[in-house]
C-alpha cells in the first residue's frame, strides 16, 4: 500500500512536465478535452502543488493505491481507492481480473491490470466497463493507475482518452 499525490495541468507549463522534478511517473493525456500533464508521486506533497511551490492546482488528487497481488493476509486492498494487478495478463484474463476485483472491493474506484502485447485494461469501478488504454506505458509502471485515477477525480471519463505516454525528464 502507498499514499498516492498526482497532479493534472493543461500544457503549455513554463517548462512543461520538468517543471516538477520530484514526478515519480510523467504522463502526457491526450483526450477530447485537450492535453494534460499528469504527474504522480508516491507519498504526500505539500497541500496545492509539488514541493517548494505554494498555491492550489486545479486537478489534484491525494489517494490509497495498493498491489492486488496474490497474498491473501494482506488487507490493504479493503481500502485502496486504486487497485493495480502485478502480472501482465491476455485481454480476457484482464478483464476477468479486473471485474473479481472491483466486486470484491466495492470501494475501489478504478482498477488495472497490464496486459501481454502491451497496454493497460483499466475498469472504472463505478460504471465497471473495461477499456484498453495507454499502449505505449509500460508494465512496470503500477502508478498509471493512480493517474488515471486523478483523471476521473478531476471529471474527466476513461473513453475520452485519445492516447497516454510517459513523458521522460531527461
Amino acid at each position: 500500500m502507498r499514499f498516492v499525490s498526482v497532479r493534472l495541468r493543461t500544457p503549455p507549463c513554463p517548462r512543461g512536465p520538468r517543471s516538477a522534478p520530484a514526478a515519480d511517473l510523467s504522463l502526457r493525456v491526450r483526450s477530447a478535452a485537450g492535453d494534460h500533464d499528469v504527474l504522480a508521486r508516491v507519498g504526500l506533497l505539500a497541500p496545492g502543488g509539488p514541493p517548494g511551490t505554494g498555491g492550489s492546482v486545479p486537478g489534484a488528487d491525494e489517494h490509497v493505491a495498493a498491489e492486488a497481488g496474490p497474498c491473501p493476509g494482506i488487507r490493504w486492498p479493503v481500502c485502496a481507492d486504486v487497485l493495480h494487478d502485478p502480472f501482465p495478463r491476455p485481454y480476457a484474463d484482464a478483464v476477468r481480473r479486473l471485474g473479481d476485483l472491483t466486486a470484491a472491493h466495492p470501494g475501489c474506484r478504478l482498477a488495472a491490470a497490464p496486459l501481454t502485447g502491451g497496454g493497460w485494461a483499466v475498469v472504472d469501478g463505478t460504471s465497471r466497463t473495461v477499456r484498453s488504454l495507454a499502449h505505449r506505458v509500460p508494465p512496470d509502471q503500477p502508478l498509471l493507475a493512480s493517474c488515471l485515477h486523478a483523471w476521473l477525480v478531476a471529471g474527466h471519463t476513461l473513453r475520452d482518452i485519445h492516447d497516454i505516454r510517459v513523458v521522460h525528464d531527461g
